[in-house]
């Protein structure tokens, strides 16, 4: 079904110098005592984790207060564009696609290592992602989790969720849940397209449905799926959620495929025009040290971007090397998700 969905990350040598120091935010006490930024994060664990690991201790050490707008990453960006001359938003926290639609639309302040030194730890790969504006936190390894109670025969490759015993079993995400494009992206890949070339992505789609008991609405959707034993297998799903069930006692397994788990990111991105960008540039320097790095990754159950953070064994066990993960070109991808969209309505969904 052709070659691997898509090309791995080549990893750059380590930093020599400067390791002492990466367990600091290197941030000036007091430095803006009563100032605030705003800036937005995912609910939950999430909110949770990130309030603990970074936004508190920075709060701590520089007494800046920082005001978290919860909601949807579909949401702060509308908000972003709207108001793009006098943000609301100075510091935006995002997901695939979103991160990459405010790349393109332009509304982002560059970074650069002479304003945030722990730039130079953070994988050259990922920087790349957003060309100069944004920085990723942190990671999760998108792949497939499945009921060992269900399936006798467990997929090792994004190939083998096209395996004709597989009928009936297999949930992947709708056109609207979080992962929808990676999928679509691994199909493409899979049948001889990539990320410029979607139509094999149709093709092997389509052949995939007679597989396909349901398309998943989002990640809690899946979960209960899974969990209650109305589907076998789950493609695109993060590793968070996965070991969430594994952890639970359900008789489900995490599975990385031979080919790579794609990546799953959250990333920071300075609003332009925004008046606090010094203190926001501040703020991702110190989100990327290694302290900050390392707590909100054994917190979270994922990577950190940093290459001198170290998790503790069981983090660690459960997120791939940056290495070893699947990246794709979200900025052929983006242009074509309405048309993408359609197609997938007319011809899969339908």
């Amino acid at each position: 079904m052709g070659g691997a969905p898509a090309t791995k990350l080549t990893r750059r040598a380590a930093v020599k110098a400067g390791v002492a120091s990466l367990g600091m935010g290197l941030v000036s006490p007091l430095f803006a005592q009563g100032k605030s930024i705003v800036t937005t994060a995912l609910g939950g664990v999430f909110e949770r984790e990130f309030r603990k690991a970074v936004v508190d201790p920075f709060s701590k050490e520089t007494g800046v207060e920082v005001k978290i707008k919860l909601g949807s990453p579909g949401e702060w960006l509308t908000n972003a564009l709207v108001n793009r001359r006098r943000p609301e938003i100075d510091l935006l926290f995002l997901p695939y696609p979103e991160n990459i639609r405010a790349v393109m639309e332009g509304i982002c302040e560059p970074l650069v290592e002479s304003d945030i030194p722990n730039l130079k730890y953070v994988h050259p790969a990922i920087l790349a992602q957003f060309k100069g504006f944004g920085a990723g936190m942190d990671y999760v390894a998108n792949a497939i989790a499945y009921r060992t109670d269900m399936v006798e025969t467990p997929p090792k490759s994004w190939k083998d969720l096209w395996d004709p015993g597989y009928k009936g079993k297999l949930i992947i995400p709708d056109i609207n849940a979080i992962g929808i494009w990676e999928m679509l992206v691994i199909s493409a890949r899979l049948h001889g397209g990539d990320e410029g070339n979607m139509d094999p992505s149709f093709a092997g789609l389509r052949a995939l449905k007679p597989n396909v008991r349901k398309f998943y609405k989002s990640s809690v959707d899946l979960q209960q799926l899974l969990e209650a034993g109305e589907a076998g297998i789950a493609a695109v799903t993060p590793s968070n959620r996965g070991y969430d069930m594994v952890d639970s006692g359900k008789p489900i397994k995490f599975v990385i495929p031979s080919e790579g788990a794609s990546i799953g990111m959250v990333s920071f991105h300075i609003a332009k025009n925004s008046p606090n960008a010094d203190i926001c540039k501040k703020f991702i320097n110190f989100a990327l040290s290694k302290r900050p790095q390392e707590d909100f990754g054994n917190g979270m159950n994922a990577g950190p971007t940093n290459s001198y953070a170290v998790l503790n064994d069981k983090a660690r066990s459960r997120v791939p090397p940056i290495d070893s993960m699947l990246l794709f070109d979200w900025f052929k991808l983006v242009p074509q998700m309405g048309v993408l969209a359609d197609r997938w309505n007319r011809e899969i969904a339908g």
